[in-house]
Formats: structure tokens, C-alpha cells, sequence
């Protein structure tokens, strides 16, 4: 499937920033502009410092809840094709980390054919889920001022998608490609030599290509 197809079927959102520290919980601003924003000035970077700014879980609470999102576990997505393909003009713009190490030792362009594969996903618990929609609760009726005009009107990530990339270059630009690879210290993790180009296979199941995203407003535990 293509990648902007495979956006639209499934209420995606791509996630163009090469960014890997992404969980459950972290808000994203301004969903409407091209490009999403992770941070707002003066604004809570994720659900749970917002909660902690408004007195509602102390330090070592905070701590366990971050800690059980970074701790949730990959599960195959369920999704009809696992395979998502990009189109080459899109493999900049997108940002992905192992692009953008890339990127610079080697021309991009070039680039024959790029793909997510074996898709997986991580997925906020219902428990987690719950217990967000009651300290929503909360703000919305004791810190109305502070819900209605710091979060009620962002969006929080509920789900990640993550795959392994596979990219396709032409046989005879293959020593360059692997040259700009050793100089960045990316390991292979299987390697498929053709007639005339050569695939590639990464495992990068530490940055999400795509996320779900729900609106504060609406969300329900």
C-alpha cells in the first residue's frame, strides 16, 4: 500500500520529524499545518507534565506513568497489507531517522524504491486510557482555565506505527550507498543483490513512521 493511501485508510497521521523518543501521551500542536509540532512555547510537551503542572499526580508518579508508556509493548498492527511503500520524493521530506544519518554521504534521489515492512504498533492501554479520561475530568472541572487554554484544544498520540526499511538502489551505486553506511555506523540486517540493483533491509523499530492522534476534547478512556 501507499504510504499516503495507507494514511487515509486508516486515520493516520505521518510523522515527519526524525524524532525517537515519541510515546503514548505526547501532545502534538497544530495538526493542521504540514508538518507536526511536538513542543509549544510555554505548553506541556506530553498529557502527563499537564497533569503534573496542575497538581493532579506528584514527580513520582509522573515518573511511573512515563515509564509504563516507554515500556509498552510492539505488537503486529492489524492491518491488511504490511508492507507500506513510499514514493522517492516523499523520502526527505518525511525525516526518518535512518534517512536523515543518510542523507548528506549519499544522494537520496538515487534511491530506487523505499518501504516500511513487517508494520507493528504501539498501543496506549485501556488502564492508561482510563485513568487520563478521569484526571481530564479533573481539570475540567476544578482548572477549567488551565484545561481550556493549554490542552483542550491539542491533540495527544495514542498510537505509533513502527517497520523495518527497505530500500532498493541500482547495482552500480551500491558501493557508494554502503561507503556512505559505514560512515554512519547503520548496520544491515539483510542484504538482497539483483540484476541490476541491490535491497536493503533495516531494522528501525525505535522511530514510528506514523501515528494516530485523538483530539483532547473528544478523548474517551
Amino acid at each position: 500500500m501507499e504510504i499516503k493511501k495507507f494514511r487515509n485508510h486508516y486515520g493516520l497521521e505521518l510523522i515527519n520529524v526524525s524524532h525517537e523518543n515519541i510515546q503514548p501521551g505526547d501532545l502534538v500542536w497544530d495538526r493542521l499545518t504540514s508538518t507536526p509540532v511536538f513542543s509549544h512555547r510555554n505548553m506541556p510537551n506530553t498529557i502527563y507534565n499537564a497533569f503534573l503542572d496542575a497538581s493532579l499526580i506528584n514527580e513520582n508518579e509522573f515518573k511511573t506513568i512515563k515509564t509504563e508508556c516507554r515500556n509498552i509493548q510492539l505488537i503486529d498492527a492489524a492491518i491488511a497489507d504490511k508492507k507500506v511503500d513510499v514514493n522517492t520524493e516523499l523520502i526527505a521530506e518525511m525525516k526518518h531517522p535512518l534517512i536523515g544519518n543518510i542523507d548528506g554521504s549519499f544522494k537520496l534521489e538515487t534511491i530506487r524504491k523505499f518501504c516500511f515492512g513487517d508494520i507493528k504498533v504501539k498501543i496506549m492501554p485501556d488502564l492508561l486510557r482510563v485513568k487520563i479520561d478521569q484526571f481530564l475530568e479533573q481539570m475540567k472541572k476544578n482548572r477549567w482555565e488551565e484545561y481550556d487554554g493549554r490542552i483542550r484544544r491539542v491533540n495527544m498520540i495514542t498510537e505509533l506505527y513502527y517497520g523495518s526499511v527497505k530500500l532498493v538502489v541500482e547495482r552500480g551505486l551500491a558501493e557508494d550507498f554502503e561507503s556512505a553506511l559505514n560512515k554512519t555506523g547503520i548496520e544491515i540486517l539483510a542484504r538482497a543483490e539483483g540484476s541490476t540493483s541491490v535491497e536493503y533491509e533495516f531494522e528501525h523499530d525505535t522511530a514510528p513512521f506514523a501515528m494516530r492522534i485523538e483530539r483532547i476534547k473528544t478523548f474517551n478512556g
